[in-house]
């Protein structure tokens, strides 16, 4: 019996439905998995971590997929810190698997702004929950959750000041000074410094610079002290420095420069901290 054709569009369409419920019906079946295969500290210092994040997209269809977009949301302690969204055009080829790598920075002054005291921890843990869309035939999108628990640590700057200035000789002609420099390691890691270059003023007069070479230590939530030598030539300064020197009035000063910090972190070594630091300190 032959056909209209109207009746064969009608089959047609009949064929077609019931494939796009049977292929609905087995979606799960054919849905691509994903999942996170590494995680990587591609830099860290004292203002920011830069996180990379390998996804795995397994396609077992027969056919190549495309990924529509990846929704992320990096929380810390299970507060939201860094949320968004990226479209890459990755298209996943059959019976395959393709990665795609998620590049983060998260910035230690957004940690300081939450609540509950995290800065002040040495370490915290996040939880990085994403959401990958593949664009499925016939089917469109479908969303593909994965999450990764994990901790980093939150490295802290050093404190830096003057502690006092110890006087070794004075008399009208000169004085022969140490100006003791402490370093506070707020840390849970050692720190090795060297290299500190300083411009000292005091009392807004400039009272020498120089630079020490030798490498020292502060142990993980200890302190270190350098003494940096101070020779002034009392004729040239005035008899106002000398009476302050004599009378041991404190000293408002200036402690400008670098130091390179080197952390028991691999990514953060040879770190160059600048200096630009003022405070009073005492005679002795």
């Amino acid at each position: 019996m032959k056909l209209s054709i109207q009746q064969s569009l009608t089959l047609l369409i009949i064929f077609i439905l019931a494939g796009c419920a049977e292929l609905a019906k087995h979606a799960e079946t054919i849905k691509p998995t994903a999942k996170l295969t590494g995680t990587r500290l591609a830099a860290i210092n004292f203002e920011q971590a830069d996180l990379v994040f390998d996804l795995a997209i397994e396609n077992q269809n027969p056919i190549a997929i495309n990924l529509a977009g990846l929704n992320y949301d990096l929380k810390i302690e299970n507060q939201s810190l860094v949320s968004g969204a990226t479209a890459q055009g990755l298209e996943i080829k059959p019976v395959s698997t393709s990665t795609v790598q998620l590049p983060m920075t998260l910035k230690f002054d957004d940690l300081r702004k939450l609540p509950g005291g995290l800065w002040q921890q040495d370490r915290f843990t996040y939880q990085l929950v994403t959401e990958i869309v593949v664009d499925l035939p016939l089917i469109g999108n479908y969303a593909i959750p994965v999450s990764k628990n994990g901790e980093l640590p939150v490295p802290k700057l050093p404190e830096i000041k003057i502690t006092g200035v110890k006087i070794n000789n004075l008399s009208f002609m000169a004085a022969e000074l140490v100006a003791q420099v402490e370093i506070v390691n707020p840390n849970d890691f050692d720190v090795a410094f060297s290299d500190f270059d300083y411009q000292l003023n005091v009392n807004q007069q400039s009272w020498g610079q120089g630079s020490i070479s030798e490498k020292n230590s502060v142990p993980k939530k200890g302190r270190a002290t350098i003494e940096i030598p101070v020779k002034l030539n009392m004729v040239s300064m005035g008899q106002t420095a000398y009476q302050m020197l004599s009378k041991k009035q404190p000293l408002e000063y200036q402690l400008t420069g670098g130091i390179t910090l080197d952390t028991g972190i691999e990514l953060l070594r040879n770190y160059n901290m600048p200096l630009d630091i003022k405070g009073k300190a005492s005679l002795n």
